[in-house]
């Protein structure tokens, strides 16, 4: 290491043309086209205070962070300036490209301390695939329902407390679950609670994981049901298969638009309030999005999702008890996406009662930076 920082020193001042204090980069904005791409949180891995060096870059932040780790092809890269140093001289020298941020100074005259995001191609995140194609034509139903085809929603996840299916989830990651903050009351007895991915029989398939924390969002409020969303962070992570793979989410508050075709997948009930109704294999639901859920007082159309019975005229339809914290998924563009999580309704998929889902868009800041935790921390 003592080799190379002279090394890159000399580089930096000989073939960027980098002044004393000045700061070179190969980006001529901060643009990132959404249609092809987006931007990661922002990264801090390295304090000036240290010798003087300020170096964020891609290499080591792959190796640090879920986030960065899928971000195979960066585009851009946009980096901002924490703090400046208090010395009296500026003789660092900083070089920004799309490898991050490279500043050389010396414990006499420290670099600024820079935190840097990337703009990374989307068509490289793998994400939303799946190697079986659902049944997206025919009117299934959770309650007096039809059963999914086997491994065809691979993100589904069923949260099991002392071998009991409790909950539903989605898999955005190696490491974490998104759920409804509602469905996560163990934290005191975590070793009694479990993650079941891969699964199509909740009770014989897939592969079963210990978790480490149970992540409430800091505002949920119970009586209210809003901001019912929380995060689960597996003790070992994920091996993905063609039976197991992450979902997609949305940064667009707009996406899914009114009217689109949704659906929702679970283990739970398929007669309301009879817990010996549960499915024992999966079973999915094909749900419409509508704007009034008017008759919940505390409906945050901004913050949830409406959605509306869209199967037989004749039968109830939709997510019931033990659906709970389940994904509201969206087809877009060839990728499942997860547009929400279940969180309550009216008993089950009754045609007077809408189901509403929490809205994943809005949480997307609070997400980040949870997921891109280095995994031992």
């Amino acid at each position: 290491m003592r080799v190379l920082i002279p090394i890159l020193a000399c580089f930096l001042f000989y073939s960027s043309k980098v002044f004393a204090g000045q700061e070179l980069s190969s980006s001529t904005n901060n643009e990132c086209d959404p249609a092809i791409a987006s931007w990661t949180s922002w990264f801090n891995t390295q304090n000036p205070q240290t010798n003087g060096n300020d170096i964020e870059d891609i290499s080591f932040i792959r190796n640090s962070y879920a986030e960065a780790a899928r971000c195979e092809q960066v585009l851009n890269v946009e980096y901002s300036v924490l703090g400046k140093s208090n010395n009296n001289t500026s003789l660092y020298q900083t070089l920004i490209n799309n490898n991050g941020v490279f500043c050389m100074g010396s414990p006499t005259s420290r670099c600024p301390d820079y935190s840097v995001r990337f703009c990374c191609r989307k068509e490289r995140q793998q994400c939303g695939q799946t190697f079986r194609q659902p049944q997206v034509n025919s009117l299934l139903r959770i309650v007096n329902g039809f059963e999914a085809k086997p491994h065809s929603l691979p993100w589904v996840v069923s949260l099991q407390y002392r071998g009991v299916h409790d909950c539903g989830g989605v898999i955005i990651d190696q490491w974490h679950i998104l759920t409804a903050a509602h469905c996560l009351d163990y934290s005191n007895d975590l070793q009694n609670y479990f993650a079941r991915v891969g699964a199509h029989n909740k009770y014989t398939s897939g592969q079963l994981l210990p978790i480490a924390e149970l992540i409430i969002h800091p505002t949920y409020n119970e009586e209210r049901s809003t901001d019912d969303i929380g995060i689960v962070k597996l003790a070992a992570p994920i091996n993905f298969s063609q039976d197991i793979q992450p979902i997609c989410l949305f940064d667009s508050v707009v996406e899914p638009p009114l009217g689109a075709t949704v659906f929702v997948a679970g283990w739970g009930n398929t007669v309301h309030q009879m817990w010996n109704s549960s499915s024992t294999v999966l079973l999915q639901a094909q749900l419409r999005v509508i704007s009034d859920c008017s008759m919940y007082f505390a409906y945050e159309a901004q913050k949830q999702i409406c959605t509306a019975h869209n199967g037989p005229a004749d039968r109830d339809h939709g997510s019931c008890q033990g659906d709970s914290g389940g994904g509201l998924l969206y087809f877009k563009d060839g990728r499942w996406y997860a547009a929400g999580v279940v969180s309550y309704a009216i008993e089950c998929g009754r045609q007077a009662f809408p189901t509403v889902f929490t809205k994943i868009a809005p949480y997307m800041d609070w997400i980040r930076p949870i997921i891109n935790r280095p995994a031992s921390g």
